[in-house]
């Protein structure tokens, strides 16, 4: 058994993955998605891929509707 992580590197794993590495290997990143495709550039053109997709998003509305909904529930609970 393996443990898989998509994405990141060994020097930003978490204090569990490291815990979890001294019982079994921890593929990272670049390294599990080569393992995983047998293609040396997938992680990279899957980077890529991420980017331009995020670029094309405009999540404003999104930030915008959570922020009225906290601020209704803070003042619900605090000052109501």
């Amino acid at each position: 058994m393996i443990v898989g992580v998509i994405y990141g590197e060994e020097t930003e794993l978490s204090s569990h993955y490291k815990r979890i590495s001294q019982s079994y290997p921890v593929i990272i990143g670049k390294e599990f998605w080569y393992r995983l495709t047998g293609k040396e550039d997938f992680y990279l053109d899957l980077i890529d891929a991420i980017g331009d997709v995020a670029l094309e998003v405009d999540g404003s509305h999104i930030v915008e509707q959570t922020i009225s909904n906290l601020a209704i529930e803070i003042q619900a609970k605090y000052f109501d």
